[in-house]
């Protein structure tokens, strides 16, 4: 029964180490947050650090600020419904009549916008102080203006120093090895890279001309208090025009405040408040104004073809009431007859239709024109549809504008090959084909009506021919003055309506709220958000430290003992606390108030004193805890009985380093054993570093290594009994400076533990730590039982892998692992596991003791 749980263990245990699903293997959180306590002072040093760095920065940073305005755009037109003007018939559209508030968006962040509202408020010129330690922009309040020349050459990227001299002189002085100078025949910018020194004394009005720039340098019209700026250094920096666009576009941001709602939000953010207001306020009227200027270039567009129209129709029509008067008075005819009114009747209206016919396929034709001469111009500005009654024409037209709006958006975000760009070029290259071949359409349909109008007016024509050559003449005469005066009132009252719309003409945007400044306070650095990071940054190294480079390989806990060796685990002693503050290096053996165990030894002069740490059992806590230390020890004798049934044998106990409880646990077991009524004897077969005693002083008694060299011939003379548990017996030693393996591995040795076999049921040999050196190895075959101490928080997972390579294979069925200082919550593991506990209740005496 025994030989197969044991199986079962070690395959447990190497399933373990396979990595296999186990539950033992999960994430111990109370080891996780042990070792966070135990790296209390580098989550200390690493917080405390970043919180001072965050601290730093919010001090050094230059605060931003957020400034909006808000802005109602009509998308229905409804400020423009210019057709319901009660000074005229019918409508006139001078735009669609219903805006994409997508597309305005675009508008609003277009880079041409934005550009011209920098220029307007000249924003690549800014303007500084510095003292020793900062600079600092200033906007709106400064001793001078600077005024560029644009058509010249300008130096970028360095600063102009300005020294104010009495009077109205100052020094300017410029330093800098690396800058750019702007073309302005092309519009580039060149990289210079040299050494550069200019300082001159000028007058403030006077233009300052040199190969890299030109500006004037005026005083502001508002007055300046020079004392606010004596301790200051001046200077003023030119920036490209296009950069400082681009940077107000990465910041400007339009949407609008609801997905149904047509106003708009517009937020930018910058270090100075009135600079950013003066931005946004530049910038909307700016919107404003183009749209109000294109609405009217297309009305003038209008009125120019209208009054070229008039022009010539005005002319004719005086032409022909001159003949029509001096035909009259020559002929005297005064008067037609029947047939000839009705023929002019009919002639005047189909003539008048021809007209209107001809004078659509002429604004037809133009908008050919207009639209073949300029298609490829980011520039181009698509024509209205004035007076065309072609629904898909107009539809056409609005298409095409939508996407010149968003190619002319997205081309300062995206390069022109680009494969969405491309694929909006062609989109425009199909829909201006679409809408010449609409137009060309149009005009062969106008054709068409006008050919049937012409043949009509054959028949006509043919009628007239039968009356008088009086009347004829007369009625030919009439019919063309009547047909240009038509013409000239249709004209005049299209040009009188399309005057009336420019006048009525308002604009859809209106300012709801003016730039302002958004809260109380900047928006950024912001300073809990900086200090929650800059905490949980200090507290993620540490632990992304200990987690993954951490060195410390420390045991902690009994799962990680199951999950990394094959041996089994046959009990875990129990840490003692004894009730005092004070945290002892040592643990203490079991038992009362323990006492200096002294015993003189004849022989050699020596004292071996076996010390045991005080108690103090004065308080019901510490004796609980002492009685879980000797229930556990306890179960360890409980467990060894049941892996060796003949309840005898010898038991080789040590660790692979020092300080890991090896003779602690030795002595402890077998005061259990013996106080079980065992006859048990414990033998310091450490020669090197001897722990059974703890001091070491002249006695006259000798020890294991005393017989072993022979000094002393029977065994009893270096047996030493315990003066409180009559069946514990001990034997100690001292250090031995000559060859230690060649007396432990003598047959000397091997006769003492066959003769203690034969006295005691129980020899326990404290041998040396296996891992320092191999003189446990020399006992192995000696014993019946190995037992190996894993100390928590002092052995290293490491040294499983070394026992388990240490022991020799036909020799690991008799070796378990004995797991000391466990806590509370890592007892009862091993053995006792499958075979149970002695659960007694036991009344905790102060005299059971060693």
């Amino acid at each position: 029964m025994f030989r197969l749980e044991e199986n079962n263990n070690e395959n447990v245990m190497t399933e373990n180490k396979n990595n296999q699903v186990n539950p033992q293997q999960e994430i111990n959180l109370k080891l996780f947050f042990r070792k966070m306590y135990k790296n209390k002072m580098f989550f200390i040093a690493s917080i405390g650090f970043f919180l001072l760095l965050a601290l730093i920065y919010i001090v050094v940073a230059t605060p931003i600020y957020e400034v909006s305005t808000s802005v109602l755009i009509d998308s229905k037109g409804t400020n423009r419904v210019l057709g319901d003007s009660k000074y005229v018939d019918g409508g006139v559209s001078l735009i669609e009549m219903e805006k994409n508030l997508y597309n305005e968006i675009g508008i609003l962040k277009s880079f041409s916008l934005i550009r011209q509202t920098i220029e307007d408020l000249n924003f690549d010129v800014s303007y500084h102080t510095s003292s020793l330690f900062a600079s600092k922009e200033r906007y709106g309040y400064f001793p001078f203006e600077v005024q560029l020349d644009r058509s010249k050459p300008q130096l970028y990227g360095i600063p102009f120093e300005i020294e104010l001299l009495p009077g109205d002189s100052y020094k300017l002085t410029i330093e800098g090895s690396k800058f750019g100078v702007s073309n302005p025949v092309n519009g580039s910018v060149r990289d210079v890279e040299r050494s550069f020194d200019f300082s001159q004394d000028f007058k403030f009005g006077d233009k300052v001309e040199h190969e890299y720039f030109t500006f004037t340098l005026n005083k502001p019209e508002y007055r300046v208090s020079q004392e606010d700026f004596d301790v200051d250094k001046l200077s003023f920096v030119v920036s490209n025009v296009e950069d400082v666009a681009k940077s107000y576009m990465g910041k400007l941001e339009a949407d609008n405040i609801d997905i149904q709602a047509s106003i708009f939000k517009i937020v930018s953010s910058g270090p100075i408040v009135s600079k950013e207001v003066s931005f946004l306020k530049k910038l909307t009227e700016n919107y404003v104004y183009n749209e109000l200027s294109s609405r009217n270039e297309i009305a003038a567009g209008k009125e120019a073809f209208i009054r070229n129209q008039l022009s010539v129709i005005s002319d004719s029509l005086t032409r022909f009431e001159v003949e029509l008067e001096a035909f009259k008075i020559d002929k005297k005819a005064m008067d037609l007859g029947a047939t000839a009114s009705n023929a002019l009747d009919q002639t005047n209206t189909l003539q008048v239709e021809a007209a209107k016919i001809k004078m659509n396929i002429n604004y037809y034709n133009s908008i050919i024109r207009s639209v073949r001469n300029n298609k490829n111009s980011d520039d181009f500005i698509m024509p209205s549809g004035i007076g065309v009654e072609d629904a898909s024409i107009n539809q056409n037209i609005q298409e095409l504008k939508n996407l010149y709006a968003e190619r002319s958006k997205k081309k300062f975000f995206v390069t022109s090959n680009n494969q969405e760009m491309t694929i909006l070029n062609g989109q425009i290259q199909e829909s201006t084909q679409i809408l010449l071949s609409n137009l060309k359409s149009a005009v062969r349909a106008s054709q068409a009506a006008l050919g049937g109008i012409t043949s009509q007016l054959e028949g006509i024509d043919e009628e007239i021919s039968s009356l008088p050559t009086r009347e004829i003449q007369l009625l030919n005469i009439q019919r063309q003055n009547t047909l240009y005066e038509n013409l000239y009132k249709y004209l005049s009252q299209e040009l009188a309506k399309t005057g009336i719309a420019r006048a009525e003409s308002t604009s859809d945007t209106r300012i709801l709220d003016e730039a302002r400044m958004e809260g109380s306070g900047p928006v950024a650095p912001q300073k809990s958000l900086l200090l929650a990071l800059a905490f949980v940054l200090g507290a993620l190294i540490p632990l992304s430290w200990m987690i993954f480079f951490s060195p410390d390989d420390t045991i902690e806990n009994v799962h990680q003992v199951m999950a990394n060796s094959d041996m089994p685990i046959i009990a875990s002693i129990i840490h003692y606390d004894d009730g005092t503050k004070e945290k002892s290096s040592k643990i203490p053996f079991i038992g009362e108030e323990l006492q200096k165990i002294t015993r003189k030894i004849k022989g050699s002069g020596k004292l071996f004193d076996f010390v045991g740490q005080n108690f103090k059992t004065s308080e019901a806590d510490s004796e609980v805890s002492l009685w879980k230390l000797k229930e556990s020890f306890r179960d360890l004798s409980t467990n060894l009985k049941l892996v060796n049934s003949s309840g005898k044998g010898v038991i080789g106990i040590t660790s692979i380093l020092p300080e890991e409880g090896k003779t602690y646990s030795a002595i402890n077991l077998g005061i259990t054993l013996a106080e079980s009524g065992k006859k048990t004897i414990i033998v310091d077969a450490d020669l090197r570093n001897p722990s059974l005693v703890e001091g070491i002083r002249k006695i006259k008694g000798k020890g294991l290594s005393n017989y072993l060299k022979g000094e002393i011939s029977t065994v009893n003379e270096v047996v030493h009994s315990h003066e409180r548990v009559s069946n514990l017996k001990f034997i100690p030693t001292e250090i031995v400076d000559g060859n230690v393996q060649e007396l432990l591995s003598g047959d000397k040795m091997k006769s003492l533990i066959e003769k203690l076999k034969l006295e005691y049921d129980y020899v326990i040999l404290d041998t040396p730590a296996v891992g320092l050196v191999s003189d446990f190895l020399l006992l192995l075959d000696m014993m019946d039982i190995n037992l190996f101490v894993v100390r928590r928080n002092v052995s290293k997972i490491e040294f499983l892998e070394d026992l388990d390579n240490l022991i020799p294979r036909d020799k690991k069925k008799k070796s378990y692992i004995i797991f000391n200082d466990a806590l509370k919550e890592n007892h009862k593991y091993g053995y006792e596991a499958k075979y149970g506990l002695n659960r007694e209740k036991q009344i905790i005496d102060k005299s059971f003791s060693v």
